[in-house]
C-alpha cells in the first residue's frame, strides 16, 4: 500500500508515502489563496481511493475590507477602507504604518486559521440568533427615540454596521484578537457611562492603546468619512448592548457634537 500526495491539479505527486507516515507539507511555496490537497491510496492489486482536502494559504499579511462584504447586493458609489496587518521577526512599531507592526509567529496564524474553521458553525449560529436576542428594555426604547426609528430599526442597522465595519478586526462575536486587536466584551471604553473615547475612536481612528496593562499596536482607522453620525451612532449603541454589555446610548446628535 502506498499513498500519492498532489496539489491541486500537479500530475506528479510532490510525495509517496507509506501508511502511516507523517510527511511536512511547506506551504511557503505556494501562492496565497485556496488549494488543495489531493492524496490517492494504490493497494498492492491495484485499487485506488482518493481524497482531497480543500484548504488555504496566508503567508502574506491579511486583508480586511471594510464597507463591502462577500456576496453583498450593492448600487451606486461606494466608501471603502481596506487595511492590511502582517509581521515579521524584527518589525518595530510605527503608528503611520497601515500594517499591524506585532510580529505575530506562523504558528499563531496556523493556530487562528484552525480556529477560523471550527468556529465557522458557531458563527453560521450566532448571526441566526443574533437578531432574536432581546436589547434591555429601557435600552430597546431609548434607541428608538435616538436613532428616529423603532428599536429594530436600530438594532438592524447597528448590527450591519458592526458586521461590515468592525467584525473583520473585533470579530463577529466581539472577542477581538488576542494582543492586536482589543476586545469589546467588558470594555472600558464601551462600558463607560461618558461615550466621549467611544465615539472617538470610532470617527478619529485610535492607535498604541493600553488596556488592563496590554498594549495593542493593530492600529484602528477612522471611519468618520465613511459613516454617518446615525451610522456611528447605531454601532456605538449595538457594541454597548451586545455580548452582555449593558451601557448608556448614544445619540446621532452626540456623534455630531464631537466630529470636529
Amino acid at each position: 500500500m502506498r499513498i500519492d500526495v498532489y496539489i491541486d491539479d500537479a500530475t506528479e505527486p510532490f510525495q509517496t508515502i507509506t501508511p502511516p507516515e507523517r510527511f511536512n507539507l511547506d506551504t511557503s511555496i505556494l501562492s496565497d489563496g485556496r488549494h488543495e490537497l489531493r492524496l490517492v491510496a494504490v493497494d498492492s492489486d491495484g485499487a485506488t481511493s482518493e481524497r482531497r482536502v480543500p484548504f488555504t494559504v496566508q503567508n502574506g499579511p491579511a486583508i480586511a475590507v471594510h464597507g463591502l462584504r462577500d456576496n453583498d447586493t450593492v448600487a451606486g458609489e461606494l466608501a471603502l477602507l481596506a487595511n492590511a496587518y502582517g509581521a515579521r521577526a524584527g518589525d518595530t512599531f510605527e503608528p503611520t504604518r497601515i500594517e499591524t507592526p506585532a510580529p505575530i509567529p506562523t504558528w499563531a496564524w496556523v493556530l487562528f486559521l484552525g480556529i477560523f474553521a471550527w468556529g465557522a458553525g458557531y458563527v453560521a449560529l450566532e448571526l441566526e440568533q443574533r437578531d432574536a436576542l432581546p436589547l434591555v428594555a429601557n435600552n430597546a426604547a431609548v434607541a428608538a427615540t435616538n436613532t428616529g426609528a423603532t428599536a429594530a430599526d436600530w438594532a438592524e442597522l447597528g448590527a450591519q454596521v458592526y458586521g461590515n465595519t468592525c467584525s473583520s478586526c473585533h470579530q463577529i462575536a466581539g472577542g477581538g484578537l488576542a494582543g492586536v486587536f482589543p476586545s469589546l466584551i467588558d470594555n472600558p471604553a464601551v462600558l463607560d457611562p461618558n461615550p466621549t473615547d467611544h465615539i472617538n475612536a470610532i470617527i478619529h481612528g485610535l492607535s498604541g492603546k493600553v488596556i488592563d496593562g496590554v498594549s495593542y499596536p493593530g492600529p484602528m482607522p477612522p471611519f468618520g468619512g465613511i459613516l454617518s453620525d446615525e451610522e456611528v451612532a447605531a454601532v456605538v449603541n449595538h457594541e454597548r448592548t451586545q455580548w452582555g454589555n449593558n451601557a448608556p446610548l448614544v445619540t446621532a446628535g452626540d456623534v455630531a457634537a464631537l466630529r470636529n
